[in-house]
């Protein structure tokens, strides 16, 4: 199981590869990406493949924990909804 995630930071290279994936299927940057799990943290960052800009933040004491769903929006309206397991899986939806 991956440990429990308490900021920004700690997200960064679990959410990298999604956006690579949502930008090499054709996804137009700047793409914003809501990250949520069920214990309540959530994260909304924009970014346009390089910089990440952070929108919002909320952090149970807890931290993020898996399954992490992940809402990535692009400059078009087109969505990619993403889920990441226990095992770092990426389920594309």
């Amino acid at each position: 199981m991956i440990e429990p995630m308490g900021n920004f930071g700690d997200l960064t290279e679990l959410i990298r590869d999604p956006l690579r994936a949502c930008i090499d299927r054709g996804m137009q940057p700047p793409l914003i990406l809501c990250a949520a799990c069920p214990n309540g943290s959530v994260l909304c960052m924009r970014t346009d493949g390089i910089s990440p800009e952070l929108l919002a933040e909320h952090y149970e004491p807890a931290g993020f924990r898996v399954p992490i769903t992940l809402l990535v929006l692009d400059q078009t309206s087109e969505a990619a909804i993403i889920t990441i397991d226990a095992e770092r899986r990426m389920v594309v939806h």
